[in-house]
């Protein structure tokens, strides 16, 4: 009789420290579960404005190089941006579309022109975001670019400068591309030295 209440005893004492633990283990799945709601409620959140911030940023971009791209090219590529959720990080892709086909390798599909044009576009983007210093230097950016859209691609660069308040400082050997300069400064190269002209 003794070892039975004994055992009830000891078995009571289990009983009370496991209900104990459950009560705690609840509490604890109830706050858990309070910061995990939060948690959502908060990814909603930063979601929105991420949401927000791309379709701003994504405008601000597609419409800079889509219009430099209209500015040289009589048939132009229109350019856009597209934020895909990959691996679960946020991630852009850079797409390309005319008459109707898109794509994503532009280098392969429209030659090294148009790549030159929207490359250009998309570091004064950039620059327009990060306000940097006023001055950009660019050297041999427009080399694929066929002749007979050189002067218009001058007469890009030239507009973007006077719009965003910006100098530009371009290295070229293509006569085509000095058409709308403020400044021209002719370097030779002779006998292993650069001479000013």
């Amino acid at each position: 009789m003794v070892n039975l209440r004994a055992l009830l005893s000891e078995k009571q004492g289990q009983r009370k420290l496991l209900i104990d633990q459950l009560r705690g283990l609840e509490s604890d799945k109830i706050r858990e579960e309070s910061f995990y709601s939060d948690a959502l409620k908060a990814r909603e959140i930063v979601q929105v404005v991420a949401n927000s911030t791309q379709e701003k940023f994504e405008y601000q971009i597609s419409n800079l190089v889509s219009a430099a791209l209209a500015s040289v090219f009589p048939e132009p590529y229109k350019f856009q941006l597209k934020f895909v959720q990959r691996r679960n990080k946020t991630e852009v892709d850079f797409l390309f579309s005319k008459n109707g086909n898109v794509t994503d390798d532009l280098i392969n599909t429209s030659g090294g022109g148009v790549v030159d044009v929207a490359s250009f576009a998309l570091r004064v983007a950039l620059w327009s975001i990060k306000r940097t210093r006023p001055v950009m230097l660019i050297d041999e950016a427009f080399r694929f670019l066929s002749l007979d859209l050189q002067e218009k691609a001058s007469e890009m660069i030239k507009e973007v400068a006077e719009r965003l308040g910006i100098q530009v400082i371009m290295v070229s050997h293509l006569p085509g591309m000095i058409k709308a300069s403020d400044k021209v400064i002719e370097i030779e190269y002779t006998d292993g030295e650069s001479h000013v002209k």
